[in-house]
């Protein structure tokens, strides 16, 4: 005689969600067990047991990673939607609280990190002490991710793609140019400079998945040249550092070098290029996730800041 299948739990085991979304996360048991400082049969016997309890399969592997099956994707997305709901729940009680508490989570491109700091973030921390801010450097597409899934309420991308789901509050025009100091011989042609130009000199290029490094790689199909780099590093300091120091050549844009420019240390030059010369940042925020009375202040001065407070914004 054939059995009825076990019907579904009453209620879903917190840690078993949790290893199980930072599994998926992560792309891989391993990398999701050395972010959380667990073993990794800890976390397979978490997501085994959710299996269990649900009757289906929800992970599969591939290779050394993980992925979801079609059930553990509607599951991860509940999830994400859960965590979305709480935090908009406790963003709700901390309202009664007049801005005194709570926490808010930023992930940001690393050129903005400084113009942020000072803007922004030490003045704001100042007047709202009990209140906790997390400011997390990212390349462009975990800046993407982390505000999509929840993680981050707030991102500040550098040619983003700006995916479904995800609201563009402000943009503003920022062209990457050509970095170099100021006595290379770069800065005694006409601007903009010929894209050639440029190559001619040792590349130093951020890494892959960052915004810069798309616009790059987007500039090297339509141009069909080929950008050899003598140097790559996920680090514009370490980039900046190349360029100083030798006569090397690397692309970033200008907000990303206040202090540098300003003391007369590195020059930018516009490149005559659409790709480059049209490159825009980007405040973003999920669509439909309401923000805690704290955040909503912290977007709004984040605005109101340049380069961003040049431009018209959008109501949230």
């Amino acid at each position: 005689m054939a059995h009825d299948k076990e019907p579904f739990p009453a209620h879903l085991n917190s840690r078993w969600l949790h290893y199980f979304s930072q599994a998926l996360d992560a792309g891989s048991i391993r990398t999701a067990s050395d972010r959380l400082d667990v073993e990794p049969s800890v976390i397979s016997r978490q997501i085994r047991q959710l299996e269990q309890a649900l009757g289906m399969t929800l992970v599969e592997r591939h290779g050394r990673g993980v992925r979801a099956t079609e059930a553990g994707g509607i599951l991860l997305d509940f999830y994400r939607e859960r965590d979305v709901a709480e935090q908009t729940l406790l963003g709700q009680l901390a309202e009664l609280d007049g801005l005194q508490r709570g926490h808010i989570s930023l992930a940001i491109s690393e050129g903005y990190s400084d113009r942020l700091m000072s803007g922004v973030m030490n003045d704001f921390c100042a007047r709202h002490p009990q209140l906790t801010v997390e400011m997390n450097l990212a390349n462009v597409n975990d800046v993407v991710r982390q505000v999509y899934e929840g993680q981050a309420h707030i991102g500040i991308a550098y040619a983003p793609r700006l995916t479904p789901g995800i609201e563009s509050v402000v943009s503003v025009h920022q062209p990457l140019c050509a970095i170099v100091h100021p006595r290379h011989p770069l800065t005694r042609l006409p601007q903009p400079l010929a894209l050639d130009a440029t190559l001619e000199w040792p590349l130093g290029l951020v890494g892959h998945g960052y915004g810069i490094r798309q616009l790059i790689d987007a500039a090297a199909v339509i141009s069909k040249r080929h950008f050899h780099a003598s140097l790559v590093s996920n680090s514009l300091a370490t980039l900046k550092q190349y360029v100083s120091s030798g006569d090397g050549v690397t692309f970033i844009g200008r907000v990303a070098l206040l202090h540098e420019l300003r003391r007369g240390q590195l020059v930018a030059l516009e490149i005559d290029h659409p790709v480059f010369q049209e490159a825009e940042a980007h405040v973003i925020v999920r669509r439909q996730r309401p923000l805690s009375p704290a955040a909503k202040q912290l977007l709004r001065e984040i605005v109101d800041l340049w380069p961003f407070g040049e431009r018209e914004r959008v109501d949230w």
